[in-house]
């Protein structure tokens, strides 16, 4: 099943549109044109929000106020839809537009707001929150209600996030756990894993390692990993520093060095650096420079050797993605002065 703006819509509003848990619905269009006044809208449609706001909003009074038109997919053949929302988009529901039927529901809450049924939710992710932060303690300061009423693809959860985009999203059929991320402390983690993102970076050929500044632990889409990062605010013209991250402050960062360990294994599933371009002038590589330089990395990061690998390059992207039949792949980023910038198994 494909979706578009449908789920996108639904998410895009939560507080958490920056979580990985609303990520896989986030990233659509916001409404910003075509929209209509809520009196505008098809009294069938309206009633269905309605209905669906009352069932699910746990007493709490959201005031939908404007809607737009939107499109879905559903076995490759496209529907129309309504998305109808509240301005702030605490409120947003999508609704077919012929029959009327609720597509997906998100709503969100203050804590204390949260109450009844959706207390148990609560506790729920404050266990797991236990259970993954141990002697930190993690004060959860909004919490989010998403459902997806379209076949094939059912879901409800209850999300709650807390400062540095840390999150528990909890399955409400289950009160288990879906998807979740929470922060460390160097001082905290287990030395194998910074490790071996430390060693990633050298063997990238950054000679002197820097301690990284953000370390995560997240689980998303069954996956479970570590993800270390060094980030460096900078201020200025931010055009200098290349791609820039921009954080809920509005202060910009750059990422000097990422790294992404499988948690069961303590295997490195990727590595990103960021090379000093000042004095480079730009170049492109050769498909057989960039094999050079990829596959002693390979070889240092997971003891692989590519000589045997199919190589096909996207010249686009930078990409060189080296294949075998069984094995991992392996892909190589060269940014646009020729500097390989990153490495993954996949």
């Amino acid at each position: 099943m494909k979706m578009n703006t449908l789920l996108a819509l639904s998410l895009a509003c939560s507080l958490f549109a920056a979580t990985p848990a609303m990520a896989e619905q986030a990233g659509g269009n916001n409404g910003g044109t075509g929209i209509v006044q809520y009196s505008d809208v098809d009294q069938k449609l309206t009633e269905s929000a309605e209905k669906a706001i009352e069932q699910y909003g746990n007493g709490k009074a959201f005031q939908l106020e404007e809607a737009f038109k939107d499109s879905y997919f559903v076995d490759k053949k496209k529907k129309e839809n309504w998305i109808i929302q509240s301005k702030d988009r605490s409120a947003v529901v999508s609704v077919d537009a012929v029959s009327g039927k609720v597509l997906t529901i998100s709503l969100s809450f203050k804590m204390e707001e949260v109450t009844d049924e959706y207390a148990s939710y609560l506790k729920a992710a404050q266990s797991a929150a236990e259970q993954f932060r141990k002697n930190a303690e993690l004060v959860f300061t909004e919490a989010h209600f998403f459902q997806n009423n379209i076949a094939d693809n059912k879901t409800e959860s209850m999300t709650f996030g807390a400062k540095d985009n840390q999150f528990v999203q909890i399955d409400t059929k289950t009160n288990k756990p879906l998807n979740y991320r929470f922060t460390y402390k160097a001082a905290d983690m287990d030395r194998k894993i910074i490790s071996v993102a430390e060693q990633a970076v050298k063997s990238m050929g950054i000679d002197k390692v820097q301690p990284f500044t953000n370390i995560e632990y997240e689980k998303y889409e069954g996956r479970e990993e570590w993800k270390l990062a060094r980030k460096i605010e900078v201020k200025g013209d931010f055009r200098k520093n290349g791609a820039v991250m921009i954080d809920e402050n509005n202060r910009a960062f750059v990422v000097e060095a990422a790294a992404t360990i499988e948690a069961k294994t303590g295997k490195l599933i990727s590595i990103n650096v960021k090379p000093t371009t000042d004095n480079q002038k730009r170049k492109s590589l050769t498909k057989e420079q960039g094999v050079v330089i990829a596959k002693p990395i390979a070889k240092k990061l997971w003891g692989v050797d590519l000589s045997s690998y199919e190589v096909k390059v996207n010249k686009d992207w930078g990409d060189y993605t080296f294949s075998s039949k069984g094995k991992d792949s392996i892909v190589a980023k060269f940014d646009n002065f020729g500097n390989l910038v990153r490495m993954e198994r996949k």
